[in-house]
């Protein structure tokens, strides 16, 4: 082989290995979703294009937000070694106040490999995610643990450690028999106890709604279907207070909203719930697919916002995902009502909610740097995720220049050697024989 040309395959192998390109991941809908520091954790989902013979994800994806990036190539990425122990949809995932577990709640749940209900973890209502360990268990709980349910959207109190939830839908028996709940499932992340909300002035049953938890301890409840699957009324707004154990409805005034469910919902800094898309009816898209209700007014009050950027407008998904990251509405994957299979793509859109523009490049904030004492003295710690996740950057960082480093030496001295050989070789073509040279 030609010397020159070994030099260029040298290089070229050594660029593969260092060329990355994000994941890809399959399109999906009815997933669930948990921001954990700088990272946005996606569980599970339903798919037509799953790896898998169920068409219920069991993948766990995440993003890491502290990198910018374009919603064309967002740096997604798999935890391939521990995925959910099933094919879970449907459910609701919170984080544990420490923010060292994810609770994966209720759901669809299915043998991913086989298409069957998964039998070792149907009964189980509650599973969780230990981030350190990176393992999955069912947890040992206290009081009566509730009835399976699905299409719903829990809320915790990271004051109190207590989570909620309300209503949600279950097949009972067959596919045409079906219960729809009303009653507010309480779990105590601190004791691990269960208990029922208050019932007394409860609003009907419902499903595919959105829950937001106020800074004062209110619970709002937005759109959804009632017991007979029927879009429920926008404007009545559910209130559960987290502090009395108390329920109450509100006739929201503003502009008047098409009824809604599979939308989502994020709370601003200042109190204003930002709804987008979902689907009304027999699945039909929503006409305006932005909504803001300013619940600093009593009563609350919905308007529609002016939108820049009209060309980045992304389709009415829904059965999406929605999570606030600093000032932005990262709105992730869901389906397109009466869509057409051609459509299914892995939607990703940002909104930027201090102008309400739709942008496709993300750029974190920058952190204050935080001047800190240091302080000899022994003291008692537990691990954290943020502790786990700065030692190991730490030690991927200096991995990488150890390996950057190590890979130079080791190109430098290859191509060192290989020029060597290629000077000498063409010195002694260009040797002009002399008297006494030794003739090979």
């Amino acid at each position: 082989m030609n010397i020159d040309n070994f030099i260029k395959i040298f290089f070229l192998m050594i660029l593969s290995t260092e060329i990355g390109q994000s994941l890809i991941p399959v399109e999906r809908s009815a997933l669930s979703s948990v921001l954990v520091d700088k990272r946005i954790y996606f569980l599970g989902g339903e798919s037509l294009h799953s790896p898998k013979p169920s068409s219920t994800l069991d993948q766990i994806l995440y993003l890491d937000v502290s990198k910018s990036f374009n919603t064309v190539n967002p740096p997604f990425e798999e935890i391939i070694n521990v995925p959910i122990p099933f094919g879970s949809s449907y459910a609701t995932t919170f984080l544990s106040p420490q923010k060292n577990v994810i609770y994966l709640f209720a759901g669809n749940m299915v043998d991913a490999n086989t298409k069957n209900p998964s039998l070792e973890f149907y009964k189980p209502v509650l599973h969780s995610y230990n981030l350190e360990t990176r393992e999955w268990t069912v947890p040992i709980t206290n009081g009566f643990e509730p009835t399976r349910r699905r299409a719903i959207n829990g809320v915790i109190n990271k004051e109190t450690g207590k989570f909620y939830v309300f209503g949600g839908w279950e097949q009972i028996n067959g596919q045409n028999n079906y219960t729809v709940y009303n009653d507010m499932i309480v779990f105590d992340t601190i004791s691990l106890t269960w208990s029922i909300g208050s019932t007394i002035n409860a609003p009907l049953p419902r499903t595919y709604y959105t829950a937001t938890l106020l800074s004062n301890g209110i619970i709002v409840f937005i759109g959804g279907k009632d017991n007979n699957f029927r879009d429920v009324d926008i404007n009545q707004l559910a209130l559960y207070d987290t502090k009395v154990d108390k329920w109450s409805i509100m006739t929201a005034r503003g502009v008047t909203l098409e009824n809604r469910g599979l939308h989502s919902a994020v709370l601003t800094p200042d109190e204003r719930i930002i709804i987008f898309g979902g689907s009304k009816d027999s699945n039909e898209p929503v006409l305006n697919q932005l909504a803001v209700l300013n619940t600093k007014t009593t009563p609350y009050e919905w308007s529609i916002p002016q939108v820049s950027a009209i060309d980045n407008m992304p389709l009415t998904t829904s059965a999406h995902s929605a999570t606030l990251v600093e000032n932005y509405m990262f709105i992730n994957f869901g389906t397109i009502p009466n869509y057409s299979k051609i459509q299914l793509l892995p939607f990703f859109y940002i909104l930027d909610i201090r102008n309400f523009t739709w942008v496709t490049h993300f750029e974190p904030e920058e952190s204050p740097i935080v001047i800190t004492s240091v302080n000899n003295s022994p003291t008692n710690s537990t691990n954290s995720p943020d502790l786990t996740t700065e030692k190991s950057d730490n030690g991927k960082q200096i991995g990488i220049i150890i390996g950057t480093i190590g890979l130079s030496v080791g190109v430098g001295t290859v191509v060192g050697l290989l020029g060597y050989k290629y000077y000498k070789k063409q010195k002694y073509k260009h040797t002009i024989p002399t008297a006494g040279s030794p003739i090979n």
